[in-house]
């Protein structure tokens, strides 16, 4: 249990991934001074119209980008341990949360449910560039559900979703779901958008047969 700032904001941020966030309202400006100084973390929360989440992520602040004559701050920070929202308590001008700290449930062996999600997530990034890429994640895939959570861009529940799952394996076969249907369509548009490049007509390259040839 622990009682740390909070900052709930429209984004889901996951652990082990960075995220760019500008910083302008006093209250906020307050609270990352406050985690400047002291070098620690603060809590982010996925809230939005529905309300606030219960399952949210630590921020730690890796580098101070810009600092404003005004005031206003842009940071980037990293994900680092997931925690799960008790209460909100007052006190201070910015929320401040009382958490647990959430640790993964038994450990599994995942390799090879990770290595199908490493294709599955190079079809994605072909599909998507029009070429190949070099993916860049290599064996022990640690954390891997939130390393491609963090680089595709799914929409914010499931990523809130993937968050909340208590396992690496569960998250993966999330991840491995989306991925196979993000592949799937990317490849079915990257097809349809060759086949209408043609405009309906025959490549400029053929030719009919020759009755001889018949």
């Amino acid at each position: 249990m622990a009682d740390i700032p909070l900052f709930p904001l429209n984004v889901v941020l996951m652990p082990g991934t960075p995220m760019p966030l500008h910083i302008f309202e006093d209250r906020y400006k307050q609270m990352v001074n406050e985690c400047l100084d002291a070098k620690t973390e603060f809590g982010m929360i996925f809230a939005d119209d529905s309300g606030t989440r219960q399952v949210g992520c630590t921020a730690r602040i890796v580098e101070l980008v810009e600092r404003y004559d005004d005031g206003r701050l842009v940071i980037l920070v990293e994900g680092s341990q997931r925690f799960k929202l008790n209460n909100v308590l007052s006190g201070k001008p910015y929320y401040v949360g009382d958490i647990e700290y959430l640790e993964d449930g038994p450990q599994e062996d995942v390799s090879t449910l990770a290595e199908e999600c490493v294709a599955l997530l190079e079809r994605v990034v072909t599909a998507a560039t029009e070429g190949s890429v070099d993916i860049e994640i290599e064996p022990p895939y640690l954390n891997l559900s939130f390393v491609i959570a963090g680089r595709i861009e799914f929409d914010l529940e499931t990523r809130q979703q993937i968050l909340e799952l208590a396992t690496e394996r569960e998250r993966l076969i999330k991840v491995k779901e989306l991925l196979t249907e993000a592949a799937e369509r990317l490849e079915r548009d990257k097809a349809a958008r060759k086949i209408s490049e043609t405009n309906g007509h025959l490549r400029g390259d053929w030719k009919p047969k020759k009755p001889e040839d018949s």
